[in-house]
């Protein structure tokens, strides 16, 4: 079973428990803040309608990808791992149902929507860490695989959604009996 491959390596290395417990629970902060970095400079060179429109998309992905969470959590899948069989549990967690996993929901959004929306690069980039994060949720015995793939799968499902129906609105072209005169102090419209 994955879970044990992955929860089994759990104990057995101080460096590796250290990363994991690291990629757990700081790094998805600092996935965060680099997430809105790479998207601040971006914004940079682009103009305030756009920014708010990029923005606006971003905060719906995110948004949808908690709604569905919450909204898959009422079915009650199963509960966490260290509820129904021994562990190497290297976190203190709540009991409750773990499907699916905000923190890989929130990590590998952050990376879809960069990627998508902004930079294909920074994407990739945010992507292994947002996937370390994912991956030390099971090493930490907090979560099982299908946890975290289904919190990657809503993450990638919102940010294609919105996407694909998101898009600015592109001003209407211009119609054949339509004239636009040089600008003086004011643009003058001619209906031929």
């Amino acid at each position: 079973m994955l879970f044990d491959v992955i929860n089994g390596l759990a104990g057995q290395n101080a460096v590796l428990d250290a990363v994991m417990l690291f990629a757990a629970g700081p790094l998805i902060y600092i996935l965060g803040a680099a997430a809105l970095a790479v998207a601040l400079v971006h914004m940079r060179h682009r103009d305030r309608k756009s920014n708010l429109w990029l923005v606006g998309q971003a905060a719906v992905a995110l948004v949808a990808s908690f709604v569905v969470n919450r909204m898959l959590r009422v079915l009650a899948f199963h509960e966490r791992p260290f509820q129904t069989r021994q562990v190497n549990q290297l976190v203190q967690h709540d009991p409750g149902v773990s499907f699916p996993s905000n923190h890989a929901t929130a990590a590998l959004t952050f990376a879809f929507v960069i990627g998508f929306l902004i930079s294909r690069k920074w994407g990739w980039i945010l992507f292994a860490p947002a996937l370390l994060v994912a991956i030390s949720r099971v090493y930490v015995g907090v979560h099982w695989p299908s946890d975290v793939i289904c919190g990657g799968i809503v993450g990638l499902t919102m940010t294609i959604l919105v996407t694909k129906f998101g898009r600015k609105p592109r001003p209407a072209p211009e119609s054949a009996d339509t004239v636009i005169l040089p600008r003086t102090d004011d643009t003058v419209v001619i209906k031929r």
